[in-house]
């Protein structure tokens, strides 16, 4: 393993990964099986994901993470990859990380995004030292949206058409939570 591997345990169907380019693969063929689903909500889908793309990104990604500006995570059940969630924004100035995150389409409904959510919302907070969490979902992703109301989150505001999706602007909630309130 690379000097830079990580694994964070969230119970004992979950972990996270870092986004290594030993998944580009495995990655790949999870993008390519779920692209209709993804399109949706996600910008990146739009575009063509070859094994090369992927890889591009979890290089990009990981260089984020080395440079301690993002923590790219593969989401794993019961030994499958399932999905992607990280913090793909975070700022040590104003220490506040955003989490983001995607699932299988066949995936949904078993609470794993929920439980990584929580134990990536902790990581922060107590690995990194973090005050504040993000989430963004565009305001027509209910599915998004459930998992920072389900964990507490708070609404914060709305950022007007902040985010092209196939082919119109979609305004985007934010959710935040401090570190008090988690503790609390």
């Amino acid at each position: 393993m690379s000097k830079l591997s990580l694994c964070i345990r969230v119970d004992d169907e979950i972990e996270l990964r870092l986004n290594e380019q030993r998944y580009v693969d495995e990655y790949h063929a999870l993008v390519v099986r779920n692209i209709e689903h993804l399109r949706e909500w996600m910008p990146w889908a739009a575009f063509k994901q070859t094994p090369e793309v992927i890889s591009s990104y979890m290089r990009g990604s990981m260089q984020q993470f080395a440079g301690g500006v993002g923590l790219p995570t593969n989401l794993w059940y019961r030994g499958q990859m399932v999905g992607s969630i990280g913090f793909p924004r975070m700022s040590w100035e104003r220490r506040v990380a955003e989490i983001g995150y995607w699932l299988d389409k066949d995936m949904q409904g078993k609470g794993i995004i929920t439980r990584a959510v929580k134990a990536l919302t902790t990581y922060a907070f107590e690995e990194y030292g973090l005050n504040k969490v993000e989430i963004h979902a565009a305001a027509g992703n209910k599915k998004s949206r459930a998992v920072p109301e389900r964990l507490g989150f708070a609404q914060e505001g709305i950022l007007r058409q902040a985010e092209w999706l196939n082919g119109k602007a979609h305004d985007m909630i934010v959710y935040g939570m401090l570190v008090g309130a988690w503790k609390s």
